[in-house]
Order: C-alpha cells, then structure tokens, then sequence
C-alpha cells in the first residue's frame, strides 16, 4: 500500500486502497507523504483520529525518518475558544443553572492560559456542554473581519499555521466546509496542496451530501434567538422587546421539536410535512421569525454582533422556507429528530458529478482509503431513495 501510495503522489494520480482495521494503513500513507516532499492534507472521518495522528503517528514516523516537516492540525471553528463571544456570554451573564455557571468559570480561567484555544484541552467540561456554543463561533454567528477580537482570533491563529504546514491534519467535514463554502475572510486550503489522503473514506459520500445539499438544523435556530438576547444585553438594553421576541422565537423552535414526534428518528420530510401539529409549528416559527426580523433590522446598527444577528435571520429565514417546501426531483427531502434538536435537509440523489467537477480543479494526487471502501454509510429511507450516494467507489473512483 505504501508503494501505491508513493506512487500516486509522484504521478499525481487517483488510488483507491482498501486495509482492514489495525494493519498499519497509516503508517503506509504517512510515511511515502512526508517522505514526498509535497504539501499534503489528510482528512479523517473523525477528530478522534484527528488527534491520534497528529499527537501519536505522527511524531513516531517523523521521528524514525528524520523528517523536518512542519505540521499542523486543524479542526471546525467551532472546536476554538472565540474571545468575542467569551466576552459577551460573560457580560450577559445568562446562565441556566448553577452548573453551566461554573462550567464558564472553569472555561474563563483556562481561556487566560491557552494558546491554541482548542477546547479539547478542557477535561473538566463535558464536549456536549450547552456553555460551548456561547464561547465558541460557527460559521453562522463569526464576525469575521469585522470582529473587534480579530487579532486574537484563535481560528485565524490555526488557519495560518495550517496555510504553512507541509502536511496539514483535518477532517471530512472540514475539507468539504472548505470546498463547497469557500468561507468568506479565510484563506483557501486546497489551492496549494499537492496531495489529499482520506482516511475513514466511506463516510465520505454522506458527508459531502450534506455540503452540496441543503440543510437547518434547530441548534443554528436556536443560537440566533440565544445570540440576540446576548446581543441586546450587550448594546441594546433599552431595546428589551428584542430579547422577549428572541425568547418567543426559541419557544417555537421547541415546539417544531415536539411536533416532529419521537426521537431517533430519520425519514422523509413527506411523512410529516401534510400533519396538522407540523404545519402549525412552521407557521409559528415563521410568524416570530418575521417579528425578530423586523425588531433585529432596527436594532441592528447598534453594534457589530447585532448587525450579525441580522444577516443571520434573513439567511436563516430564507432557508427554513425552502425547507419546507416540497423539493425537485433529483434531492430527496428528509429530517431527522434527536433527544432536544432536529434537521432538515433537502439532499442531492448523486454527488458524484459535483465532486469529480471539483477534484478536476485542483492538479493534486487523490488517495482514498478505509477498512472498507466498498460499502459506503449510505442511508437509505423508507421511501426507498437514498440520501448518500450507494458506494465511495462509484462516487470516487
């Protein structure tokens, strides 16, 4: 495998390899990377073996070869402390219980030590905290240039050592941010790699689905009610009809929520989208979201977060329309519901096009491999269409 491997990065060519679990295949596509003095990305399904390659592999092989190679890890923005939003979460003061209270605690006195500002570096504050998303961005909520934090901004911090690195650690969903989204204010990753090596590469069809498709998930909806109310407190406190229709528009969420029934759940959006109790919470949900639209458009030239807010309705609002709506043809609509949250998402039947569209744009040698590139995690609903494509080796190959 190591040799296919070398091979296809001297010739800039398209490998598919296939290794069971604990054979070594790491080893066998990190070793011809560093040793082929071209900048490589590896991308991983997960940031569990994100953080073995970077923190356990890597060192091992380049200490055995000697290598010099600069490299770097990157993961989500929302995996990073963001100054502004610390900031703000802690002049609101808004905490729903004396346990999330210390939590922030806890996360402010780590936050005057960090320097990466990786989260994973907090033990004592469990990954599924709901303080988190108040102290870290997403591509929804950042400022971006326009943030007043933005020299200490730890993603932009990761982002330029990533854009230095000779081999650069991500993970699915990150690369495809990348390639589908083109984030606004942030440098590209692809155009300057020779090389891209996906691990994990049956969760790739899936995961690409989701970024060429369309998708709302409660939490963003939820975030923007959260963030305004933040906001108004922020710079807007003689304005407080904002927070009361922010909290309004939260409670409507909720009720979306109950509406869609059990949870666990995943099918198609036809199967509730005609329901009474479904089609009663869209219109609540569409009828606050106009409300805090229209308190967000006045209020929004009293600072830089509200102005976000803004911007984030109307794209938001834009979304959950569409959403709603019966798609065309060739995407299948469906939503799946958790213990507190849901989504929905309008998904393309076949992504294969798309993305040999986008790996023809880039001269760089692709490598994928898996313990199993012949079964892709495809999901099939029960209307009998699927939302990922069937196999990696026919999206890929």
């Amino acid at each position: 495998m190591a040799g296919a491997v070398a091979a296809a990065l001297e010739d800039h060519g398209t490998l598919i390899a296939e290794a069971g679990t604990g054979t070594g295949k790491t080893f066998a596509y990190l070793v011809p990377a560093l040793l082929s003095g071209k900048r490589v990305i590896v991308s991983t399904g997960t940031r569990a073996l994100q953080d073995q390659l970077y923190r356990k592999d890597l060192p091992v092989i380049c200490a055995a070869l000697g290598s010099p190679a600069k490299l770097a890890l990157l993961k989500g923005r929302s995996n990073y402390l963001c100054d502004y939003r610390l900031e703000a979460a802690e002049a609101a003061g808004r905490f729903r219980s004396r346990e999330q209270a210390a939590e922030f605690a806890r996360i402010r006195h780590w936050a005057a030590m960090t320097r990466h500002g990786d989260i994973a570096e907090v033990i004592d504050v469990a990954e599924d905290s709901p303080v988190w998303p108040l102290v870290t961005s997403t591509a929804d909520n950042c400022l971006g240039a326009e943030c007043p934090r933005l020299a200490d901004c730890k993603v932009v911090q990761a982002r330029r050592e990533a854009q230095d690195a000779d081999l650069l650690v991500v993970n699915h969903h990150l690369f495809f941010a990348d390639m589908a989204i083109r984030e606004e204010g942030y440098a590209e990753l692809l155009p300057g790699a020779d090389a891209v090596i996906f691990d994990e590469a049956h969760q790739l069809p899936e995961v690409a689905s989701s970024f060429f498709g369309l998708t709302l998930s409660s939490r963003q909806l939820v975030e923007l009610a959260r963030d305004t109310m933040i906001e108004q407190g922020r710079d807007a406190r003689d304005f407080p009809d904002l927070a009361e229709r922010a909290a309004q528009f939260e409670d409507r969420v909720t009720g979306l929520r109950q509406a869609l029934g059990d949870e666990g759940r995943r099918a198609p959006w036809s199967e509730v989208g005609e329901s009474a109790p479904v089609i009663d919470a869209i219109a609540a949900i569409t009828l606050a979201l106009s409300r805090l639209l229209e308190a967000l458009k006045e209020a929004a030239p009293r600072g830089k977060g509200l102005e976000n807010c803004h911007a984030r309705a109307v794209e938001l609002a834009q979304r959950f329309a569409q959403l709603t709506q019966p798609p065309g043809d060739e995407a299948v609509h469906w939503f799946e519901t958790y213990a507190r949250s849901f989504q929905i998402a309008q998904t393309p039947l076949d992504i294969a096009a798309t993305f040999r569209g986008r790996m023809a744009m880039y001269q760089a040698a692709w490598v994928f491999t898996s313990a199993s590139t012949s079964e892709s995690r495809s999901t099939t609903l029960r209307n009998g269409k699927v939302a990922a494509a069937a196999s990696a080796m026919t999206v890929f190959a």
